[in-house]
């Protein structure tokens, strides 16, 4: 699937909640959705920071193959470092800020995708209250159970 703005329809961030036997402490990270009808696999989830992204037959899928993707790679890190889950959180939020191009590419993307949600969002004239959405934000975090978490802006209906 190609990588362009035209397919993005919503973005956000992933979340990570430690817990001792599984998932380190590890930065925030930012969520892309995109969608090409022309795919056996419409739906992509993708991390932009660790460069990692799954499919799946919808956007719920896509983030739980996307989830699942992460948890091997975090499984694997810590594996490496011969199970300390601190070294891995090291690892992995050093590949995290590591630069490349693609990553580049896919900030490109992410920015042009909050740029047109904020646009829409003023034209809409329905300006919202940022201290009202951060609460519903995090209720919706809080109300998850898994390990790995998003908060997701939709661009349009996909």
């Amino acid at each position: 699937m190609p990588l362009n703005g035209d397919s993005v329809v919503a973005f956000g961030k992933i979340i990570f909640v430690p817990t001792k036997e599984s998932v380190p402490p590890l930065p925030i990270m930012s969520l892309l959705f995109l969608k090409d009808e022309g795919d056996i696999l419409p739906w992509r989830a993708a991390c932009i920071d660790l460069e990692i992204d799954a499919c799946g037959n919808s956007q719920n899928d896509a983030w739980e193959n996307l989830k699942s993707s992460l948890t091997m790679y975090i499984d694997m890190e810590i594996a490496g470092t011969g199970g300390s889950i601190i070294e891995a959180a090291k690892k992995i939020t050093k590949a995290a800020f590591d630069e490349s191009e693609q990553k580049r590419n896919y900030f490109k993307v992410y920015r042009d995708a909050k740029m047109e949600f904020t646009i829409m969002s003023l034209e809409s004239d329905q300006f919202y209250d940022p201290i009202a959405r951060e609460k519903q934000q995090l209720e919706k975090i809080e109300s998850e159970h898994d390990p790995i978490r998003s908060i997701v802006n939709e661009l349009k209906a996909a």
